[in-house]
């Protein structure tokens, strides 16, 4: 038998552990409480009570839970244990699980996030009893907001910033032609006014599909294609980026090898604008120093491969993986938005093509690569 002086010293150790564990669960800054199968809380922390405010522990104990932690005058719709009951008079029985949810909750005016946990606690057999735990993710929410509303805007500048890219070729084409037939349009012929009005009626047809293409930014739609002569568009793109930057091209020896005029179906004035914008890069990079540049058309069994190579002095190794990132730019001027060589990349994955690049010796080479069906057309040159 037990020694009866030792009972207290046993009953005094029990209420230390237990002491201990109250101190440990009041340590916790987020509401716990143990609610029984009635819904009354039996244990409640120190947090608990702030939450519920103008109680003390006296006042919550054996108290239904809804009542002390929501005011409410009847069971919360999201309460487990109400929804197991439920489940148990459809005949179902369950093995009650970790649940949690997130809901909305005012208190003084005051709109709270609460994300609420539910862990089971098994009290006596078919008995579970519900610890429930309460966090205030309110501040995180907001935060999480603000990052999103920050995202949206971060979106819509790059949205912002590519049809201001866009646009400005076919409005640079138009002020340029306007410079030029005011200048000369008292001594131009019929012919030559004529030719101008064409140029400008071309640069805002330009400028209608790039507007076109932003209204259907939101679709997913895949690109419409038809079918188009590459080696006519690439030459196209050629004609218009000397036209639009006459002092940057004046020193370049343009090169277009190709063996067939080659026709399979693209968007031709997405396609225009990639070579115009690779054009446009090589340009810049020459920085109004002469040159060449080689464009390369060939194909091979299921691939049309477009090779636009120049020898303006190369990318550094260090840059090359992020060109076509939005936004980059390595152009020292400043006028360069960063946008060029990432709206290629787009045109290219919108036709289910490939884009990759090399730099050396001085030289960078752009690859494009365009799946072909064996119905392309080859016309011998």
């Amino acid at each position: 038998m037990s020694n009866p002086s030792e009972m207290p010293k046993s009953v005094e150790k029990i209420a230390e552990k237990a002491r201990e564990l109250e101190a440990i669960y009041d340590v916790v800054q987020d509401p716990l409480v143990l609610i029984d199968s009635d819904y009354r809380i039996q244990r409640a922390n120190l947090a608990t009570i702030k939450f519920a405010k103008n109680y003390n522990f006296e006042d919550v104990l054996d108290k239904p839970c809804y009542e002390i932690l929501y005011q409410r005058t009847d069971v919360c719709p999201y309460c487990p244990t109400i929804n197991a009951r439920n489940k148990e008079q459809s005949g179902v029985k369950t093995q009650p699980n970790p649940t949690s949810r997130e809901i909305f909750f005012r208190m003084e005016e005051k709109k709270q996030t609460l994300q609420l946990e539910f862990y089971p606690y098994p009290k006596n057999e078919g008995e579970y009893w519900i610890v429930e735990k309460i966090s205030d993710v309110t501040k995180q929410k907001e935060k999480e907001e603000e990052s999103f509303r920050m995202r949206n805007l971060a979106s819509l500048g790059i949205l912002i910033s590519g049809i201001a890219h866009e646009l400005n070729n076919p409005l640079t084409g138009i002020s340029l032609t306007l410079q030029n037939l005011k200048a000369n349009w008292q001594n131009a012929t019929h012919e030559q006014i004529e030719k101008r009005l064409d140029m400008i009626k071309n640069d805002i047809s330009r400028a209608a599909i790039i507007v076109s293409d932003i209204i259907s930014f939101a679709k997913s739609d895949k690109v419409k294609a038809t079918l188009g002569d590459i080696i006519d568009t690439i030459n196209r793109a050629k004609d218009t980026v000397v036209r639009l930057y006459p002092h940057l091209s004046k020193n370049i020896n343009w090169k277009l090898v190709y063996d067939h005029e080659y026709q399979f179906p693209f968007h031709p004035a997405k396609m225009e604008r990639l070579f115009m914008n690779l054009f446009r890069n090589s340009l810049q990079a020459f920085d109004y120093r002469p040159g060449e540049i080689t464009i390369d058309v060939r194909k091979t069994k299921n691939w049309i491969h477009i090779i636009v190579e120049d020898d303006a002095g190369g990318i550094p190794e260090s840059i090359i993986q992020k060109i076509f990132d939005p936004f980059f730019t390595n152009n020292k001027s400043g006028t360069g938005t960063g946008l060029g060589l990432s709206i290629c990349y787009s045109i290219v994955k919108e036709h289910d093509g490939n884009i990759t690049v090399k730099s050396s010796e001085q030289k960078t080479r752009f690859t494009i690569s365009f799946p072909v069906t064996s119905d392309i057309t080859e016309t011998a040159v």
